[in-house]
């Protein structure tokens, strides 16, 4: 009967593991496109080039949080 239970705590806990890991996927899409408009922002204000590192790192942010989701993506169908 324990080993039942045990069985059944292992299987929740993966689950709530794996429900945290796929729900900060838009939080990592968000920091990362903010964290490169930032960055953009302030090294087109520091070189007085307004619209090209802010483009940039925009775009290069967009594809950090691309990848970062693919990553929990593919960690989380890989279990199952």
């Amino acid at each position: 009967m324990e080993n039942d239970k045990d069985k059944d705590d292992k299987k929740d806990k993966k689950m709530y593991l794996q429900v945290a890991d796929v729900a900060t996927m838009g939080v990592a899409m968000a920091i990362s496109i903010v964290l490169g408009l930032i960055g953009g922002m302030y090294l087109d204000h520091y070189f007085g080039t307004e619209p090209i590192f802010t483009l940039v790192f925009i775009f290069c942010g967009i594809l950090a949080g691309f990848r970062i989701m693919y990553k929990t993506y593919m960690r989380f169908f890989s279990d199952n």
